[in-house]
């Protein structure tokens, strides 16, 4: 994945508490399956939480 794209994920993922919208999921990151999203929250949870 490109750093952009990352940056771009780091921002949903900030903006949304933590999950990505659906909105992003249909659209920005559409390519992704639903459990590479799910370990993508579980993942930013585990690293930014507290």
């Amino acid at each position: 994945m490109p750093d952009s794209t990352v940056d771009l994920l780091f921002r949903f993922l900030r903006q949304n508490d933590g999950t990505l919208s659906n909105r992003a999921r249909e659209r920005e990151f559409a390519e992704l399956t639903e459990d590479e999203v799910a370990r993508i929250e579980a993942t930013y949870a585990e690293a930014f939480s507290g």
